[in-house]
């Protein structure tokens, strides 16, 4: 089953889902099925999370130092590599992805883990987790420049089938959800 299956059947009214931006992604909004409609609820840039002792914050924050150490990948929409790789693709630069992770949460949890160099790569928003589980973590921008970082920014987007656009439960559940992101970002 498709991803999308479960909306196109009427089985789920509304989605939510992490998008991608960088031109060549097969994730961009613009590839949705033309059958789903969407709303970008807000839209957030990754942000590079390291112990707050590791070796990388005593060097000189670029992009050599970021690929040095070894990565946290998250499995993105059934893949572990996502637009981040295909920037670095472009500049002939690769990372070492040490360990695959299904979700951005664990990914903080185990980079926040001593006796290790692992980095990860999350959400800007996820400081809200880290701060709730009082993690010892720093973050960093992403060391590439802003037309570099614009091609990693993530769309958070609500999803729902076309046939639903005017149902008025559907309509109310969307403007609550849009109304609770609008309050916590």
């Amino acid at each position: 089953m498709t991803r999308w299956e479960a909306i196109t059947r009427g089985e789920v009214d509304i989605g939510f889902t992490g998008r991608e931006s960088h031109p060549r992604s097969r994730e961009l909004l613009s590839l949705l099925p033309l059958a789903i409609d969407f709303e970008v609820l807000f839209s957030d840039l990754p942000w590079v999370w390291l112990r707050e002792d590791h070796p990388a914050l005593r060097e000189t924050w670029d992009l050599d130092t970021f690929l040095r150490y070894p990565h946290i990948s998250i499995c993105w929409e059934q893949s572990d590599t996502w637009a981040l790789d295909d920037l670095l693709q472009e500049m002939g630069r690769k990372r070492h992805i040490a360990l695959s992770l299904p979700g951005f949460e664990q990914s903080l949890f185990m980079a926040a883990q001593p006796d290790h160099t692992l980095i990860a790569t999350a959400p800007r928003y996820c400081q809200h987790y880290n701060q709730l589980h009082q993690l010892p973590l720093v973050a960093r921008p992403l060391p590439f420049d802003a037309q570099q970082r614009e091609k990693l920014m993530v769309p958070f987007t609500l999803l729902w089938h076309k046939r639903n656009s005017h149902n008025p439960k559907i309509v109310w559940l969307r403007q609550a959800i849009n109304t609770l992101y609008r309050r916590l970002i």
